[in-house]
């Protein structure tokens, strides 16, 4: 392959990203009460979303809502409200600023077309979304879209009662009282247990997130933004926030449900097992059941 070969490759690549990536924001300029579906995403320069636009294809009545994350922000798309915190500042963000008017269902997700937290179906994101039960998230409120316990579950962090090295190394979990307590109010009781699974992907309807007022949001955010200068980085704020993602939208401070019923009632991927056990999958008004 020759230079000048080369340099109208790179520039034909460039063309078709910025393209995908002007079909995107105008999508989310038509933003309207027909949309079932947002999709939250905090982007980098980057990151190729060529992906998504081709995904949102086939999905007519979903909306993206790509957040700028890097230090040079990217025309036209939304702004975070702090730079702080990696996704945690675009998800908090787009709480705060839709939480009167947000669609039935909200999915997280990162910018790019593969991660590594995908468990079921390879690391394609688009596959995950194809798939994903929105009468789950329907019926739960708040679904991860990850399924496999480790990392996170049965247990990630005891606020009190940090280890000593914990503390001698002035680790994030010595002082993991204080921040939950900052975060959820001094009137929170600090469990001593939080457990869920990883990561910072997820799937909560516009119920689940009004269980919280707005000022909650914005009071986590503050954090984000200010208070948590004091205690983690930039990196810390999004590692305290994979920890308790599922406590922010009103679930059990240890949350981890059982593999196969989580895929069964997130995929619809529901068996048999080995052991002659199906499950059937959950939906509104209906308890999950176990068939032997």
């Amino acid at each position: 392959m020759t230079a000048i070969t080369a340099n109208l490759d790179g520039l034909g690549e460039r063309i078709e990203r910025n393209k995908a990536q002007a079909e995107l924001v105008q999508r989310m300029r038509n933003y309207s009460k027909s949309t079932d579906v947002a999709l939250v995403i905090p982007k980098t320069r980057s990151d190729d979303v060529r992906w998504l636009q081709e995904h949102l294809q086939t999905q007519p009545n979903t909306t993206p809502f790509i957040y700028s994350m890097s230090r040079k922000r990217e025309p036209d798309l939304l702004v975070p409200h702090s730079s702080r915190g990696r996704e945690v500042s675009a998800y908090l963000s787009y709480i705060i600023d839709y939480y009167d008017k947000l669609p039935p269902f909200s999915i997280f997700i990162h910018a790019g077309e593969t991660q590594r937290h995908n468990d079921l179906f390879g690391p394609k994101t688009k596959i995950v979304l194809e798939n994903l039960r929105l009468e789950a998230v329907d019926a739960k409120g708040y679904v991860n879209l990850r399924c496999l316990h480790s990392p996170g579950c049965p247990s990630h962090v005891h606020p009190n009662s940090p280890t000593e090295i914990d503390i001698k190394n002035h680790d994030t979990r010595a002082f993991f009282a204080q921040i939950y307590t900052e975060l959820f109010g001094a009137d929170t009781p600090v469990p001593d247990v939080i457990g869920g699974i990883c990561c910072a992907q997820f799937a909560v309807s516009r119920d689940q997130i009004r269980r919280r007022p707005k000022s909650d949001y914005i009071r986590m955010m503050n954090w984000v933004d200010k208070k948590s200068k004091q205690m983690v980085d930039s990196y810390g704020v999004g590692w305290v926030f994979e920890v308790v993602w599922h406590v922010v939208f009103s679930m059990e401070d240890v949350y981890c449900p059982v593999y196969e019923q989580c895929r069964c009632d997130n995929y619809g991927w529901c068996g048999p097992l080995s052991s002659g056990e199906s499950f059937m999958p959950i939906t509104l008004g209906n308890e999950t059941k176990v068939n032997g």
